[in-house]
């Protein structure tokens, strides 16, 4: 038994709880007092004699010491305080655990046989006194062993069972259930009595219990089963192990149960399946909200603002300006506002709804103490908060990101277009100069239709035509390379807003799963730590 590592997986399990808002306040206490009761030195444990009113405890720790050590009789003093018997040779090394718990009352023994025993005489947990049992339930969690006293008028008693019995068994790696009184049974009913006892004590949880049969008021001689029982006992430190181990078990399979793991194993608390299809609802709606096919119309429109100062020729830099200058540019050609200007189209409202309903349906099959956690994650304004703040994130993200495309053919095309420009200008002037000079040389083409045309006029239209077609080939040229960025920036902002409320909008349960992981881990793991 490795009780260090017991305690460190106790620790682990009450950080997982704290995570999952689980009360830990409990095992946090059990860990508080184990390493409290070990460092105490000492070659004895601590039985403690429990029971109710009437059936013996004082007398039974009287037969033991074989004198009188307890005051004993059917009502109980009005004190609370337990009564100490210790070794005589132990007492000094004693005084600290006893200080630590809160016993003043002490009486020493010379027992042979029973040097590393000390008894706690408590008192009566059922007490009208209600001080008493509040300080029968102070000590329990602090000793090492308990003797459960009953007898045969109060064995079924319920406060017995309910309170005590059946909450303490699997906390206590020693104990004894003792049948006093036995003076008053019939000998041919005390084995029945017996097996009833034991039949009881396996519906409490203490199959394995010892039940020692006393006549505790005929002295030393009435209590040979119990005596033989202490004789068979092991060693202090095993007790005192044994205990803080049964504790500890106990602990961590209760914080376990309240997260709802069984058997070790902490299923989802969403079906997977389920919470991928919610998910992907979600991305769909955000998207929508996003619009993904207008960004593309923008990132088209932003590669043609590019493409026109170095394609369009000497009027490129002119219509590039007056774009900006009457902000057209700001509301058809940029990609990167209109990712910022996300929330402007819509609400987050609808994109969440097929979260909300995901965790309603969810929410019966989730462990009681986690639901509060969970039901808080489909609260409309926290939920929309988590996915706008992680859109935001995405967009920004993509935004900061975006470098408008650029070709080298613009340039050629740029080159074509001031080429151009020069032959209208030269063909503007033969133009001219066949009105201002007189009989200047002039040549005609004979076209269909139209019969001879001035050679200038047909040089003019075709310089036009092809203009336009290097126009038409930068805009096609640009239209084609801005299109297949705006897929490549459309199927990136998706993924990335998919991914971001994936990890997002359900991540608070992602920590739940996770602790309610790890506090499987910490149960699985007592059985070899604490065994």
């Amino acid at each position: 038994m490795n009780l260090q590592r017991c305690l460190e997986r106790l620790d682990e399990a009450v950080a997982d709880g704290a995570s999952l808002g689980i009360a830990t306040a409990e095992a946090a206490r059990v860990a508080e007092t184990a390493r409290a009761r070990l460092r105490f030195p000492g070659e004895a444990y601590v039985l403690a004699l429990a029971g109710g009113t009437g059936v013996g405890k004082s007398t039974v720790l009287n037969a033991l010491a074989g004198e009188e050590v307890s005051p004993a009789g059917a009502r109980r003093p009005t004190t609370a305080e337990p009564v100490a018997w210790v070794p005589a040779d132990k007492r000094a090394e004693l005084a600290q655990l006893l200080a630590w718990l809160g016993v003043t009352q002490v009486r020493e023994h010379h027992a042979d046989g029973l040097g590393e025993l000390a008894v706690l005489d408590l008192p009566d947990f059922d007490s009208v006194a209600v001080e008493h049992r509040a300080r029968v339930d102070a000590l329990l969690p602090k000793v090492d062993a308990v003797a459960w006293v009953l007898d045969p008028e109060k064995y079924k008693d319920e406060v017995v069972h309910d309170a005590y019995l059946r909450t303490w068994a699997p906390r206590v790696g020693r104990q004894l259930v003792i049948l006093n009184r036995a003076d008053l049974l019939a000998p041919e009913d005390v084995a029945r009595v017996r097996d009833d006892v034991r039949a009881q004590l396996s519906r409490d949880g203490l199959a394995d219990a010892t039940v020692a049969i006393a006549r505790a008021r005929e002295g030393p001689g009435g209590i040979d089963e119990v005596r033989r029982w202490l004789d068979a006992g092991l060693e202090a430190k095993r007790v005192i192990a044994g205990r803080v181990a049964a504790e500890t078990r106990v602990a961590i399979r209760e914080l376990a149960r309240r997260a709802g793991i069984a058997d070790g194993q902490a299923a989802p608390l969403v079906d997977p399946a389920r919470r991928e299809r919610a998910t992907r609802d979600v991305s769909r709606a955000v998207l929508a909200l996003v619009d993904i096919a207008g960004l593309e119309r923008q990132a088209v429109a932003a590669t043609r603002l590019a493409a026109r100062p170095r394609g369009a020729g000497p009027l490129g830099h002119l219509t590039s300006a007056l774009y900006r200058l009457t902000g057209r540019a700001r509301a058809s050609a940029d990609p990167a506002g209109y990712l910022r200007r996300w929330r402007m189209r819509g609400s987050l409202a609808p994109a969440i709804e097929p979260v909300r309903d995901l965790l309603a349906s969810a929410l019966p099959s989730v462990p009681v103490a986690l639901r509060p956690a969970v039901a808080s994650l489909a609260a409309p304004a926290d939920a929309e908060r988590r996915l706008a703040d992680a859109v935001d994130r995405a967009l920004t993200a993509e935004a900061s990101e975006l470098r408008t495309p650029t070709s080298f053919i613009w340039s050629l095309i740029g080159f074509g277009q001031y080429l151009v420009t020069g032959l209208l200008v030269f063909g503007a002037l033969w133009l001219a100069a066949l009105f201002v000079l007189h009989d200047a040389p002039s040549g005609s083409v004979d076209l269909p239709y139209l019969g001879p045309v001035p050679t200038p006029v047909v040089f003019i239209a075709a310089v036009l035509l092809a203009g336009y077609l290097l126009a038409l080939a930068l805009r096609y040229h640009a239209g084609w390379l801005g299109r297949r960025w705006a897929r490549r920036i459309g199927a990136l902002v998706a993924r990335e807003v998919q991914g971001r409320v994936g990890d997002t909008i359900l991540s608070p349960l992602d920590v739940l799963d996770a602790g309610r992981e790890h506090l499987a881990a910490a149960a699985r793991g007592i059985e070899d730590d604490c065994a």
